[in-house]
C-alpha cells in the first residue's frame, strides 16, 4: 500500500476513460502496490491473467480492470472502474500519483561553472557544481542537475531534465524533451584502434591463424565527430553513447533507451526504437525506425538493420536484417527457424535411438543372410 494524495474515483474515471461499476461517491488515499498485497482501502490494478483466478478474493475499496474481462469475471458487491488500455491506464495512474522529484530552483547555483560565452535561456535550472563549457547553448525550461559536466559547444534544447553525475562530451547536440539518467554519458571516444603491421584480428578474419606472438601496439584512431540525440529520447542510468570517428553517432526521435547500453562510433539508430538493459551495438549499426532490442542483444559492426524488428533478449545479430521480422538465438535467425531449429534438436534423441534400432535390425538380417549363405555353400 502507498499512500497518495485524496481523490474522487470519479475524477480518476475520467481521467482514464474508464467506467464505474459501483460506488462513484468513494475517495481514493492509497493505490495497491499488487493485487497480492493490497488492504481494503485501496485502488487496485488488476490486469495480469493470474488474478482472475481469484478475483472475488482480492481485497480492496475499488479495482481496476481490463474491459475484456467484463463477461469472464464476477464483481459482486465490488466497485470496479473498467479500462480499455491497461498499459496506458497504469501511465496515467502512476502520473496521477506521482510524487515530487528534488530538483535545482530555477536559475543557476552558485557553486555552477559556466564559461561566459554560454548562453542559458530563460526559466533553467542549473544545479550545484554543475560545469558548462565555452559556446554551449541550453534552451528553455531545461533543468541540469547536480555534479553535471557540459564540454564546449555543447547545443541542449529545451524542456530537457540532466540528471546528475552525466557526462556531455564536446560538440555533442541533444534535441528537445531529453532525458538523461545519471551517469549517461554521450560524445566519449569510439573504440578504434590500428596496428602498424596486420594484426593477429585481421589475420584471424581472412583465415590466417598463424598469429604472431610478441607485442602488437595499438595506434589509437581519433575520434573527430559528434553526437547527436534528437527529440523525445529517453537514456538510462550509465548508458555510453561514443561519438562519430568522422560525422555523427544518431539517437532518433523519440527512442527509449535502457541502463548499461553501449552505442559505438557512427551508430545511426531509428525513431521510437526500444532498446533494453545491456544491448551492445558495434560500430557503424544502423538501424530502422521502431526496431525493439530485448535485453542483452549483440549487434556486430557495420549492419543494416530495417524497420519495426523485434530482436529476442540474448540474440547475437549479424549481416543484414529486412524490415518487419522477429528475430531470436545466437546467432539470430527468424523466429520460425528457431522454433524449427529448437523442436529438430529435441527430435534428434529420439531419431538416433530409432536410428541405432534399425542399425541393429539391419546388422540381424546380415548375420541371417551370412548364415544361409554359408548353408547354401
Amino acid at each position: 500500500m502507498v499512500a497518495v494524495a485524496p481523490k474522487k474515483l470519479e475524477e480518476i474515471a475520467k481521467i482514464i476513460d474508464g467506467e464505474i461499476q459501483g460506488d462513484k461517491g468513494l475517495t481514493i488515499d492509497s493505490l495497491a502496490i499488487s493485487p497480492e498485497s493490497s488492504c481494503d482501502n485501496d485502488l487496485v490494478l488488476v490486469f495480469e491473467q493470474k488474478y482472475f483466478k481469484e478475483f472475488l478474493q482480492i481485497k480492496g475499496k475499488a479495482l481496476i480492470v481490463p474491459s475484456s474481462m467484463k463477461e469472464k469475471v464476477s464483481v459482486s458487491n465490488m466497485t470496479v472502474v473498467w479500462v480499455h488500455r491497461p498499459r496506458l491506464v497504469l501511465k496515467k495512474i502512476l502520473e496521477l500519483f506521482n510524487q515530487e522529484r528534488l530538483t535545482p530552483q530555477v536559475g543557476i547555483d552558485k557553486s555552477a561553472v559556466i564559461d561566459a560565452s554560454a548562453k542559458i535561456s530563460k526559466n533553467c535550472c542549473i544545479g550545484a557544481n554543475v560545469f558548462i563549457g565555452p559556446n554551449c547553448v541550453v534552451g528553455d525550461n531545461t533543468v541540469i542537475n547536480p555534479n553535471a559536466y557540459i564540454g564546449s559547444n555543447v547545443v541542449i534544447g529545451k524542456n530537457c531534465l540532466i540528471y546528475s553525475n552525466c557526462t556531455i562530451y564536446d560538440y555533442s547536440q541533444v534535441g528537445n524533451n531529453v532525458i538523461l539518467h545519471s551517469g549517461v554519458v554521450a560524445g566519449s571516444d569510439g573504440y578504434s584502434y590500428v596496428t602498424g603491421e596486420e594484426s593477429n584480428l585481421e589475420k584471424a578474419k581472412r583465415g590466417d591463424f598463424n598469429f604472431n606472438l610478441g607485442r602488437q601496439i595499438q595506434h589509437k584512431i581519433p575520434s573527430i565527430g559528434y553526437v547527436v540525440i534528437e527529440d523525445d529520447v529517453e537514456i538510462g542510468a550509465n548508458s555510453c553513447i561514443d561519438r562519430g570517428t568522422i560525422g555523427p553517432t544518431i539517437i532518433g526521435a523519440g527512442t527509449k533507451i535502457d541502463n548499461l547500453v553501449q552505442i559505438a562510433h557512427n551508430c545511426k539508430i531509428g525513431k521510437d526504437c526500444l532498446i533494453v538493459g545491456q544491448v551492445g551495438f558495434a560500430g557503424s549499426v544502423e538501424t530502422g525506425d521502431r526496431i525493439v532490442a530485448g535485453g542483452q542483444v549483440g549487434f556486430a559492426d557495420n549492419m543494416n538493420i530495417g524497420s519495426d524488428v523485434i530482436f529476442v533478449a540474448r540474440s547475437g545479430v549479424h549481416g543484414t536484417i529486412p524490415s518487419n521480422s522477429v528475430y531470436m538465438g545466437m546467432p539470430a535467425v527468424p523466429y520460425k527457424d528457431y522454433f524449427k531449429n529448437e523442436k529438430d534438436l529435441k527430435r534428434l534423441p529420439r531419431k538416433h535411438e530409432k536410428l541405432e534400432e534399425q542399425v541393429k535390425q539391419l546388422e540381424n538380417k546380415i548375420k541371417q543372410l551370412e548364415e544361409k549363405l554359408k548353408i547354401g555353400v
